[in-house]
């Protein structure tokens, strides 16, 4: 362990409005086994009293800096994380969230080994108190050569928070600020430029579920999410086109694909919440996007809602779906 300990972790917190959670984030990171850390906590113009929290941590760590800024949006305060990191080694961490106390250290001991770039680490979810919720992510994958396919195709999600690796993979790239989805925009480039990835199945990050998230929003508000879903357009567009340069034709079936699926579930979203102006947002860019697209590369799962969408039979479905869900919710409460 003294040898990897030498090898500084940059733990960069990008911070904005989470008073109620830093604290417990915080105890989870200086509680770490592997100790040669920084931790990085950049306040975004916060509001409330995250930026008062954040200050008097400082006299309770010395591996802890604080770095205030305008708002600017999370892409943003990862950036300024990356500008002001002086380790080896990044992760990210999001503030409301907690890790494992043994995350940092049973990645560095892959790490160790010069030829691993990125480790990748399954989750699990905590509600808003804390509490597990049951339900864990573990990272299943037997080959890591397979991570960057199972990304693109989502069945692993493009988190940021969700891997821990070597600095220099950050060299040239950054979040893209202004803008949503960006870790769809960012993840796929840093496991692509990793030499070699490992795998750590254990649940080891604990991602906090809050009705009030980025995500959260996105249900009640029209506007922001329009807007997330044309930054989350541009950025599965970007990822084609990479996949194209690369002359991976497998990798840009899977992006489209994904692409496809994400358009549909918002399809489904706006139907159900009966916002028709997001309903007729979403129908348009489906129809572009399979007048743009080789309809034979459409996976199965797939397939079966292009017929549906084309023919005209998917709103009705989605409408009936949502009515029985909420009707099953209103049954489960009654009970």
């Amino acid at each position: 362990m003294e040898q990897r300990e030498n090898q500084l972790v940059s733990v960069i917190l990008p911070a904005y409005n989470v008073a109620n959670y830093l604290d417990d984030c915080l105890e989870s990171i200086i509680s770490q086994t592997y100790t040669n850390m920084e931790i990085i906590i950049v306040d975004d113009g916060s509001t409330d009293d995250t930026a008062k929290k954040a200050d008097d941590w400082l006299s309770k760590d010395g591996r802890i800096r604080v770095i205030h800024r305008q708002n600017g949006g999370l892409s943003a305060a990862r950036n300024t994380g990356l500008h002001y990191a002086q380790g080896e080694f990044i992760i990210f961490i999001d503030p409301d969230d907690c890790i494992d106390k043994n995350l940092i250290s049973k990645c560095m001991e892959l790490l160790s080994d010069g030829s691993v770039s990125l480790v990748h680490y399954g989750y699990r979810l905590i509600n808003e108190n804390g509490v597990l919720c049951g339900r864990n992510f573990p990272d299943m994958l037997t080959n890591a050569e397979k991570l960057m396919p199972t990304i693109l195709s989502d069945k692993i999600p493009s988190h940021s928070w969700q891997f821990l690796c070597r600095k220099e993979l950050y060299s040239d790239i950054r979040f893209p600020e202004g803008r949503k989805a960006e870790d769809l925009a960012t993840t796929y480039k840093i496991v692509a430029k990793a030499k070699k990835c490992a795998i750590l199945p254990d649940c080891l990050y604990e991602y906090r579920v809050r009705s009030n998230s980025i995500l959260g929003e996105l249900t009640s508000d029209h506007s922001k999410a329009i807007k997330y879903y044309e930054d989350e357009l541009l950025a599965f567009h970007e990822i084609i086109d990479w996949a194209i340069a690369q002359k991976r034709e497998d990798y840009q079936n899977l992006a489209w694909n994904n692409e496809l699926m994400h358009l549909f579930n918002h399809y489904k979203e706006r139907i159900v919440i009966d916002d028709n102006l997001g309903t007729k947002w979403v129908h348009n860019k489906i129809c572009k996007e399979l007048s743009a697209f080789n309809v034979d590369g459409v996976t199965s799962s797939n397939r079966f809602k292009v017929f549906l969408f084309r023919f005209g039979f998917m709103p009705f479905c989605y409408r009936v779906m949502g009515k029985l869900k909420k009707r099953v919710k209103s049954i489960l409460r009654k009970e």
